[in-house]
C-alpha cells in the first residue's frame, strides 16, 4: 500500500509518496493545475501501481477539480482539516522545528499512513454540494440586503411617512403597490378600487396611505422612480433564487438525517451551513478544535507575568462562526437550559454579544457530541 499526500495551491500542486515502511518514494512531484498537469499526475500515479490511497489538505476550492478527477480514476481520496495536520506535526516532535517545503509535503502522507481508520475522511459529495449551495445562498442574501438598504433609502426620500403606516416595507403587498404606483403623487391619484385589488392591502390601510400621500414632504423624480421599481424587481428576483437554493438544501439535508436538526431552534438553513462547514466531524479530535476552526476561541497575550485572554481571534470559517452565533441566539430563546445559561452570563456583567458567544461555545460542545455519537438532542442531559 502506498500513501500519497498532495499539497494544493492555485496554480500548481505538489505530491509526496511513502510506502508501508514509511520510506519516501516521491518527495516533491509538482504538477500544474491544468489539463496537462492532471494527465501528468495520472501517468505518474499509474507508474506507482494500483494499491494506494490519496489525501489532501482541505484548504479551499482549489482542490475541487482535482478531487473529482482522481475519484473518476478510481482512487480513494481523503481530505484532512488543516488543524488535524497541524496537530499531527506537533505530535511528531516536542521541539519547534523548521522544515523545508519538501519535508512538509511528506507530513500529509505520513498522517494518512498513521490513521487506523482513514475511510472516515473520504470526500462526501453531498457535503461538498451542501457547502457550495449554502455559501452561494449566503452571498445572495448579502446582495439582497444591500439592495434592501438602497430601497429603504429611496422610500425615506420619496415618501418618508410611508414606513410608519405599513410597518414592514418588505411585505409583498408593499412591493406590488410601489411597483404600480412608485410615487406619492401616483398613489393619491389612483382609483381606490384599484388599490383594493392588491392582495393583503386592507381598505383602512389603503385609505391612510392615500390621505398621507396628499401631504407628504417627500420628493420624487423620474430617476428615483426607475431606481425604486428596479430595486423591488431585483429584491424579488433574489427572493426567488434564495428559495430555490433552499429547496435543494432541504433535499440534501433530508437525506443526511443528521442529529443536528434535533437541536431546539436550529432550522434547515443554519443547520445546513453548520454541517457543510464541518463536513466531517472526524476531522476534529475535540470540541476545542472545532471551536478553534470556527474562530470562537479567545486570543491570548502572554508576556512575563501577564497572561490575558482577549477577544475572539475570528480565524477559521466565518460562515461557520456566523451560523453558530445565529443558532445560539435562536436556541437561547427556545431551550430552557440555554436560556438560563445566557441569563447567567448576563448576570455576570457580560455584554449580550459576549454572552451569546459563550452560548455558541456551549452549542459547539453539544453539536460535537451529537455528531460523534449520532444521538439526538436531549434537553434533560444538558448541564
Amino acid at each position: 500500500m502506498l500513501y500519497v499526500g498532495i499539497d494544493v495551491a492555485k496554480n500548481k500542486h505538489d505530491l509526496a509518496v511513502i510506502d508501508e515502511m514509511g520510506t519516501i518514494i516521491e518527495k516533491n512531484f509538482r504538477f500544474e493545475n491544468s489539463s496537462t498537469g492532471f494527465h501528468t499526475i495520472q501517468k505518474r500515479l499509474s507508474c506507482l501501481g494500483d494499491s494506494m490511497v490519496i489525501a489532501l489538505e482541505d484548504t479551499g476550492h482549489y482542490a475541487y477539480n482535482l478531487v473529482i478527477f482522481l475519484r473518476k480514476l478510481g482512487y480513494t481520496v481523503l481530505t484532512y482539516n488543516a488543524l488535524l495536520i497541524k496537530e499531527f506535526v506537533k505530535s511528531l516532535s516536542l521541539r519547534k522545528t523548521k522544515t523545508d517545503v519538501k519535508d512538509a509535503l511528506v507530513v500529509i502522507a505520513r498522517k494518512l499512513k498513521a490513521d487506523t481508520h482513514p475511510e472516515r475522511f473520504e470526500v462526501d459529495e453531498s457535503m461538498q454540494e451542501l457547502k457550495e449551495l449554502t455559501r452561494y445562498q449566503n452571498r445572495l442574501i448579502q446582495a439582497r440586503s444591500k439592495n434592501k438598504s438602497l430601497y429603504v433609502r429611496l422610500l425615506d426620500i420619496m415618501f418618508p411617512e410611508f414606513a410608519r403606516i405599513v410597518g414592514n416595507v418588505h411585505n409583498q403587498y408593499v412591493y406590488e403597490l410601489l411597483t404600480s404606483y412608485p410615487t406619492p403623487q401616483k398613489i393619491k391619484r389612483a382609483r381606490f378600487d384599484s388599490l383594493l385589488k392588491i392582495k393583503r392591502l386592507s381598505a383602512d390601510k389603503a385609505k391612510q396611505i392615500q390621505e398621507t400621500a396628499q401631504f407628504t414632504i417627500g420628493n420624487s423624480s423620474p430617476a428615483l422612480q426607475l431606481e425604486l421599481k428596479q430595486l423591488i424587481s431585483t429584491i424579488q428576483h433574489y427572493d426567488e433564487q434564495i428559495n430555490e437554493i433552499q429547496n435543494q438544501i432541504n433535499e440534501i439535508t433530508a437525506q443526511t438525517e443528521s442529529s443536528i436538526f434535533s437541536i431546539t431552534g436550529i432550522g434547515r438553513r443554519l443547520g445546513a451551513i453548520i454541517l457543510a462547514e464541518i463536513k466531517n466531524i472526524d476531522n476534529f479530535s475535540s470540541p476545542a478544535q472545532l471551536q478553534a476552526f470556527a474562530g470562537l476561541e479567545p486570543s491570548i497575550y502572554q508576556s512575563g507575568q501577564m497572561d490575558n485572554s482577549g477577544r475572539m481571534v475570528k480565524r477559521g470559517s466565518h460562515y461557520l462562526r456566523y451560523a453558530l452565533i445565529l443558532a445560539a441566539q435562536s436556541i437561547c430563546r427556545y431551550s430552557p437550559c440555554f436560556k438560563a445559561y445566557l441569563a447567567l452570563k448576563r448576570s455576570q456583567g457580560k455584554h449580550y454579544n459576549v454572552a451569546v458567544s459563550h452560548a455558541a461555545k456551549k452549542l459547539i460542545r453539544v453539536i460535537y457530541h451529537l455528531l460523534k455519537t449520532n444521538q439526538t438532542f436531549d434537553e434533560t442531559k444538558l448541564r
